[in-house]
């Protein structure tokens, strides 16, 4: 399917995507044909037009890869904060989990001592009357 343009009416590049190759091709035909006709005006046009409009689409696809790159960081940035805050939330439940337990285990201890000494006290008044 490619076919030389002859004048920047029939330009193969203005509703397609320019690639490299198909660029090439065009731009090697256009050269060897104003090699030989330099005075072509219309050659000359259609050259013009085509280094403009390869230097329009590489602007946009740098352009489209830079704000895809873009996107790409600032969801990294999402998710690395995302994460960041679910791993706090999880240390901090953790932490709370612990905390609670050592409160109950001191706690229990506490009651378990005071227990003891009640007992200890009962059988030395016990003993004692």
């Amino acid at each position: 399917g490619w076919t030389a343009p002859t004048s920047p009416e029939t330009f193969p590049f203005e509703r397609h995507q320019m690639n490299s190759q198909d660029f090439d091709k065009c731009r090697q035909f256009l050269e060897d044909q104003l090699s030989k006709n330099i005075d072509n005006k219309e050659l000359l046009a259609t050259y013009q037009k085509l280094i403009e409009l390869k230097s329009q689409y590489d602007t946009a696809t740098d352009k489209a890869l830079i704000e895809k790159e873009i996107r790409e960081a600032e969801l990294n940035t999402q998710f690395r904060t995302a994460a960041y805050a679910n791993d706090t939330d999880l240390n901090k439940a953790v932490h709370s989990n612990i905390t609670n337990s050592n409160m109950a285990w001191n706690a229990q201890q506490a009651e378990s001592q005071r227990h003891h000494q009640t007992t200890v006290a009962n059988t030395m008044t016990h003993a004692m009357s």
